[in-house]
C-alpha cells in the first residue's frame, strides 16, 4: 500500500515537473514572468501546445501540457477547465512552421584580431538560416544546443511565407558536430497573431467607412455615432490583446492606417488640436449627448491620439485607436452625459511625451533593423566568397558579434515599445 502511494506521489511530481520544464514549444514568456510585467491573470497567454489552468492551492495561473490537464484536475492540483476548449487544444496538431539550414560553423580562436592558432577553439560562430513554409513566422524562437552549452533566443524580425532569414550566434562547443538548432514555433501563437492583425485591419476599414457615413459638419448622421463608438471600443480591445501578446514575444506589429488629408471644419491645422463639431441629444438616455469632434495633427504625427471629452456632469477619455498623420484630421464621436450641451468640451489628453517616446522607439528600431540587414548581408557575402581572406576567422567573429549585439538592442527596444502600447490600450 505504502509503495503504491509513494509511486503515485512520484508520478504526480514528475507529471507537474515535466509540464513546467517542457522545451518542446517556446513562443511566449512563462506565466510568472508575464505577471511580473503587469499582465493580469485572465490575460496571461500560454505558449504553443500548452493549456492555461488555475492551481487549487494558490489560485495562480499555470501553463501545462494539454494532455496532462485532466490528470492534474482529477488529482486536485488544478481547478476544472472548459472541456470544450481543452478538446480543441488536444485535437490540434503541432507542426513546425519552417526549417533551419546550417550555413557555417567557424571556430573562434581569436579576440578580435589576436589570432592564436595553436589554442583549441573556445566555441564557434554558428551561422544558419531559418526558412518559413507557407505560413508567416512571428518572432522566430530559436533553441541551439551543443555538448557544452544551451541557448534560447528570439530573432528580431518576422519571416514572411516561403522566405529565409540569416541568423548567427556564438556557442561554446568541444565538437562542432554536436551543435543542433531547433525552431520552437509550432504555429499556435503565429496563427493567433495573424488572426488578430486581420481582425484589426477589418475593424479599421469598417471604422473608416463608418466615419465617412457620419457626414459633414452641417448634417452629421447621428445613427453612425453609436456604431463608431462601438467599433472604436472593439478596435482598442483588439489592439490591447495584440500588443499584450507582442509584449510577451518582444516583437512589433506592422499596422496600416488610412489617412485623411483635410480638416472637416475647414479650420487651418496648427499643431495638435481637437475641435467639437456638434453635440446632439442621443436617443439612448436622458441627458445623454453624441459629441462629434475632429482631432488634428500639425507638422508631426500624433502617435497615440487620446482625447478628453468633458461636460458639467462627467469627463471621459477616448482612445481613437489610430495614429494621426501630419497635417491631417480624424472625425469621430463619443457619448457623454450633460445637463447643458453647451458645457461639452474636447481637448487633447496631453500624452505628447508618450507619443514622442513611441515615435522615437519606432525610429530607433527601424534604424537598427536596417543595420541588422546590412550586417547580415556582409556576413552572407563573406561566407560565399570563393577566395577567403587571410583574416577570415576574425571577420566572421566580428560580424557575428555585431549581429548578436544589434539583435539584442532591437529586442530591448521592442519590449519597451509594446509595453507602452499595451498600457495605452489597456
Amino acid at each position: 500500500m505504502k509503495k503504491h502511494i509513494f509511486s503515485s506521489i512520484v508520478t504526480f511530481i514528475l507529471l507537474v515537473y515535466a509540464t513546467s520544464i517542457s522545451e518542446s514549444f517556446g513562443d511566449v514568456l512563462p506565466p510568472k514572468k508575464q505577471a511580473s510585467l503587469g499582465i493580469s491573470t485572465e490575460d496571461v497567454v500560454c505558449e504553443s501546445g500548452m493549456f492555461k489552468v488555475t492551481k487549487v492551492e494558490t489560485n495562480s495561473v499555470a501553463c501545462v501540457k494539454a494532455s496532462n490537464v485532466s490528470k492534474l484536475v482529477s488529482k486536485g492540483w488544478a481547478n476544472p477547465v472548459d472541456e470544450k476548449l481543452l478538446g480543441v487544444q488536444l485535437n490540434k496538431q503541432s507542426v513546425p512552421l519552417g526549417t533551419i539550414n546550417k550555413l557555417y560553423a567557424e571556430p573562434v580562436k581569436t579576440q578580435f584580431g589576436k589570432l592564436t592558432p595553436k589554442s583549441p577553439a573556445s566555441g564557434y560562430d554558428y551561422t544558419f538560416e531559418v526558412c518559413a513554409s507557407a505560413q508567416k513566422i512571428y518572432v522566430p524562437d530559436i533553441l541551439i544546443k551543443s555538448d557544452s552549452q544551451t541557448q534560447h533566443y528570439e530573432m528580431s524580425e518576422n519571416i514572411e511565407p516561403n522566405t529565409c532569414t540569416l541568423s548567427t550566434t556564438f556557442i561554446r562547443a568541444a565538437n562542432p558536430d554536436s551543435i543542433r538548432v531547433t525552431l520552437l514555433n509550432k504555429g499556435d501563437v503565429s496563427g493567433i497573431l495573424s488572426e488578430m492583425e486581420s481582425k484589426i485591419s477589418s475593424l479599421q476599414e469598417e471604422l473608416t467607412t463608418t466615419r465617412k457615413l457620419l457626414g459633414d459638419k452641417s448634417s452629421p448622421d447621428m445613427k453612425q455615432g453609436s456604431k463608431i463608438a462601438e467599433l472604436r471600443k472593439q478596435l482598442n480591445e483588439a489592439k490591447e490583446d495584440l500588443h499584450r501578446l507582442y509584449f510577451t514575444l518582444y516583437a512589433v506589429s506592422n499596422e496600416k492606417y488610412n489617412i485623411q488629408k483635410v480638416s472637416f471644419t475647414g479650420v487651418p491645422i496648427e499643431g495638435e488640436t481637437v475641435n467639437l463639431i456638434t453635440a446632439k441629444k442621443a436617443v439612448s438616455g436622458e441627458n445623454t449627448f453624441d459629441a462629434v469632434f475632429e482631432a488634428c495633427a500639425g507638422k508631426n504625427q500624433v502617435r497615440l491620439p487620446t482625447i478628453i471629452v468633458a461636460s458639467d456632469t462627467e469627463s471621459t477619455t477616448v482612445n481613437l485607436g489610430d495614429r494621426i498623420a501630419p497635417n491631417s484630421c480624424q472625425m469621430t464621436s463619443a457619448k457623454i452625459t450633460a445637463k447643458e450641451s453647451t458645457s461639452i468640451t474636447v481637448k487633447p489628453a496631453g500624452n505628447t511625451d508618450v507619443s514622442n517616446k513611441v515615435s522615437n522607439l519606432e525610429n530607433q528600431i527601424s534604424k537598427l533593423q536596417k543595420e541588422l540587414s546590412a550586417a547580415k548581408e556582409l556576413l552572407r557575402s563573406l561566407l560565399h566568397e570563393p577566395k577567403r581572406p587571410a583574416d577570415f576567422n576574425e571577420q566572421v567573429e566580428m560580424h557575428s558579434a555585431n549581429i548578436i549585439e544589434i539583435r539584442n538592442q532591437i529586442s530591448i527596444l521592442k519590449a519597451d515599445y509594446n509595453r507602452i502600447l499595451y498600457q495605452v490600450y489597456k
